[in-house]
């Protein structure tokens, strides 16, 4: 960086400290927020995984093992500084030639000792619910080998989460049914109800247990875990280490996740986001600093679950996004810098006269309070603290600059 850039940006975050302090708001205090932001990123973004319409395609330079991917992890919190876990999955990380089912536990220590080499470790561990055998179900099958075979894993996924990871795991279940009469509806649920249960039971007291929902897909007459509610009900049946994982891509067209997340802050259950952008009907699409994400990040900051010294009440945060045809370390590190963005704006909303405009039923007055954080560029605070931390001052182009892309060509694409 020249002399010249820097300055400028030194200047902007004067500037912008300025602006702040007649409203009240230290820009010191919401740096050390933002500094103290981590997110998960997932393994799958960078292996053989995706493709959709465009079949087999994968952008240069895709990891071809589990090593690699922790590789292309390690380098993305090397640029940013606030990805220090890389979430697993199981069918798809497993470092033994094996069916996923099959996998042990202990198969993964090599691999939890690689990432910490690398200056990273395994976070949330996610076991395989969705290939070979799972085509009528996963943990609601009808057939008892299939699921308790299933059981067997994500119990085994739990040992995991306790002995190499972070002690959570995640939960996303393929189970529902493409015509009505083809399931009964209530057996179904009760089927995986009763498999929870033992997976909750079985999988020991140092475990967190998310379960994800989404509103269909691949079952497209019903879904057993399709939306918050649903996710809440079983995890509340389960006991106080279970909760919501919320997918932002995962709900229809105008549901209104800020008010989901604003609802599961205020029970205190457990909860954790899969971070994303949704243009159709899924959720593979990297981070953008939009409203909605601006919003969401204005209830995280009132609640307290972002930054929490007790990080026990804190969400877990993770990414899940693979895309057809970007860079996909690019794609990474562009959620990443838009999730500090996002958090950065909601840092800087002024709550005192927001909440007078509330009282007073100001109706458009308040939603301008709320846009005029959205509105305020926010650049110049992450630049002046990356660079003063040794980060490059944007990710990306520090990545582009790195020649690590054209490394993992030359090693990868033979």
């Amino acid at each position: 960086m020249s002399k010249g850039q820097e300055k400028r940006i030194r200047d902007g975050y004067a500037l912008l400290g300025e602006s702040l302090a007649e409203r009240g708001i230290d820009i010191a205090e919401a740096r050390k927020q933002l500094e103290a932001f981590e997110v998960e990123v997932p393994s799958w973004v960078f292996g053989e995984f995706g493709g959709g319409r465009f079949g087999a395609y994968m952008p240069p330079g895709p990891a071809r093992n589990a090593q690699q991917k922790i590789d292309d992890a390690a380098f993305c919190h090397k640029l940013t500084g606030a990805a220090p876990r890389v979430a697993i999955h199981v069918g798809w990380d497993k470092p033994v030639d094996v069916e996923f089912e099959k996998v042990k536990a202990d198969d993964f220590a090599g691999l939890a000792a690689y990432a910490k080499q690398q200056g990273i470790s395994l976070g949330a561990v996610n076991p395989t619910l969705f290939l070979k055998g799972t085509y009528f179900g996963s943990l609601s099958s009808p057939f008892d080998k299939v699921r308790n075979q299933l059981i067997e894993h994500c119990i085994v996924s739990c040992e995991i989460a306790r002995k190499y990871a972070d002690g959570l795991v995640t939960y996303w279940l393929p189970d529902g049914s493409n015509y009505p009469g083809q399931r009964d509806l209530w057996r179904q649920e009760k089927r995986c109800r009763e498999a929870f249960r033992k997976i909750y039971d079985g999988g020991g007291k140092g475990v967190t247990h998310l379960i994800e929902y989404k509103l269909f897909e691949p079952g497209t007459y019903s879904t057993l875990i399709s939306d918050a509610g649903t996710s809440k009900d079983i995890a509340l049946e389960l006991g106080d280490r279970a909760g919501v994982l919320v997918d932002l891509g995962h709900h229809a067209h105008g549901v209104n996740v800020t008010q989901i997340v604003a609802r599961l802050i205020a029970t205190g259950i457990p909860a954790g986001f899969h971070f994303n952008t949704r243009y159709a009907a899924d959720d593979d699409h990297a981070v953008e600093p939009n409203t909605q994400m601006y919003g969401i990040f204005c209830e995280l900051v009132a609640g307290n679950v972002v930054t929490n010294r007790s990080r026990a009440k804190n969400w877990a945060y993770m990414i899940d996004q693979c895309s057809s045809l970007e860079n996909r370390v690019h794609a990474i590190l562009h959620s990443i810098d838009s999730l500090q963005i996002s958090f950065a704006k909601a840092l800087l909303l002024d709550r005192k006269a927001l909440a007078e405009a509330q009282k007073a039923n100001d109706i458009i007055g308040a939603n301008r309070i709320f846009l005029d954080a959205f509105l305020t560029d926010v650049r110049p605070l992450l630049r002046l603290s990356r660079i003063e931390r040794g980060l490059p001052a944007d990710p990306v182009e520090g990545y582009r600059a790195s020649g690590y892309q054209e490394k993992i060509q030359k090693e990868r694409d033979k």
